[in-house]
């Protein structure tokens, strides 16, 4: 299991009192019952209380009546070391999220355990900005806004308890820079939209690289990163994904700046697809919001499309104009910024049983090979049970598949080595997410074979 168990704790520490806090989150009702996806899954009760959604009543009972959301953008999570004891471990979930309020010129996030604070406003100078749009943080307490219309990064400091001015970088160099992102290392990666490229600054905020052109890396409006350092990064290599194409691309790159994949959403059938922002998980998956299908979309570490989350709407499993997007690896939380809210997942655990074939299976032919196809590295069971339901074969007792294709094998005997009777068998494959959210969430896939 990746980073541990999180542990069974309040509202607030769960979502780091992300966006939103205490009991002024909007809990929502579940949209249609036959509608539940699970590629992405809530915070069980115990961790959230059933509280998953932060909109305009959550920011005004803390910020004051005044205070709205106006066009949010960027969203971004880390874990402060600067609160961290390293005495326990029963506070690693406890995040620091910042919200891009773009046009209102500010950060929203949260102090300690449920405060929630602003900073910024309409400007120039330090500490202000000018309809901001990405933002990135690291665990080191320093925090990137791309402020768009004033042509630079803007660096702040969160010390555990208030944001304040560092400096700017790349003012002079960029031109409207709409993402930026920082790995493990302290590295800034930024999408600088009026250039067509993506500019990296090391961690004292010094061009190290830049690359791109107008044909691999048109106006580039986001980006994502991991380092070969990430200590929460299966592959261990350095990817960066970003939106280009005026946000009808998604690009990976390696550590040089060379493309290694590209997949645009006219080639995956989405019509219109807008994507917004990206993140990379644990084990390289990159996710991409669709401003425009109102979606989730999932691909894998070559961008090659593994399923879609989400519809339009206001309830649960459902978005509206979905922009931001952040994924703490560690343990597969997941936020998500919309039009007038934020919300708060978990990476669940997808999938569906392909084929079964043979289906009819007798003397000449005694076996059936299984292929099923994962949306997520598994923990998986696969047991053979007969018309009453009893196990009479226990095929995978438990192991963990990649995602993709997978195929296991049923030879038609029983746990003792001989040939089952005749009859109706059902295969029953049960999924468990890698992440904490194992032992919470599960999936069952069922499918038929008969014995002649």
């Amino acid at each position: 299991m990746i980073g541990g168990c999180i542990r069974r704790r309040g509202l607030a520490a769960s979502l780091g009192a992300a966006i939103a806090a205490a009991a002024v989150l909007s809990a929502t009702p579940v949209a249609a019952q036959e509608y539940r996806p699970s590629l992405l899954v809530f915070p069980p009760f115990g961790h959230s209380y059933g509280f998953h959604k932060a909109g305009a009543l959550s920011l005004k009972m803390f910020l004051g009546l005044r205070a709205s959301l106006e066009e949010p953008q960027g969203i971004a999570c880390t874990r402060l070391a600067a609160t961290d004891d390293p005495a326990t471990a029963d506070d690693d979930d406890e995040l620091t999220v910042y919200l891009v309020n773009s046009n209102r010129h500010q950060v929203i996030y949260n102090r300690g355990m449920g405060t929630l604070s602003s900073y910024g406003s309409l400007g120039r100078g330090d500490g202000q900005f000018h309809t901001p749009q990405g933002i990135a943080a690291g665990s080191d307490g320093f925090v990137y806004v791309a402020d768009m219309n004033n042509d630079r990064i803007v660096c702040l400091h969160n010390d555990g308890r208030r944001l304040a001015f560092v400096r700017t970088v790349g003012a002079g160099d960029l031109s409207h820079p709409r993402g930026c992102a920082v790995d493990s290392r302290g590295y800034l990666y930024v999408a600088d939209t009026g250039h067509d490229r993506i500019v990296v600054y090391d961690p004292v905020g010094r061009p190290a690289n830049r690359f791109g052109d107008s044909a691999t890396c048109y106006r580039p409006s986001a980006v994502a990163a991991v380092d070969f350092t990430d200590r929460w990064s299966f592959r261990h290599e350095t990817v960066i994904v970003a939106v280009d194409g005026d946000g009808g691309r998604i690009t990976a790159y390696d550590q040089f700046g060379r493309v290694r994949a590209a997949v645009d959403g006219a080639a995956l059938g989405l019509p219109g697809a807008h994507f917004g922002a990206v993140a990379i998980d644990y084990y390289g998956s990159v996710y991409a919001t669709d401003l425009v299908n109102h979606q989730i979309h999932k691909f894998d570490h070559d961008l090659a499309y593994i399923a879609s989350f989400g519809r339009r709407g206001t309830g649960d499993f459902e978005f509206d104009s979905p922009r931001g997007i952040a994924i703490w690896k560690r343990y597969g939380q997941v936020f998500v910024s919309e039009r007038e809210s934020a919300q708060y997942y978990w990476i669940g655990i997808d999938g569906f049983i392909k084929s079964v074939s043979p289906r009819v299976i007798d003397r000449r032919h005694p076996g059936a090979t299984i292929l099923m196809t994962l949306y997520e590295p598994a923990d998986f069971r696969i047991v053979v049970a007969d018309s009453a339901g009893r196990i009479v074969r226990d095929l995978v007792p438990e192991f963990r598949e990649k995602l993709g294709d997978n195929y296991v094998i049923w030879d038609g005997l029983d746990e003792n080595g001989d040939e089952v009777p005749r009859g109706e068998y059902t295969i029953r494959l049960t999924l468990e997410p890698t992440y904490s959210a194992k032992g919470y969430f599960s999936k069952t896939l069922t499918a038929a074979v008969r014995k002649d």
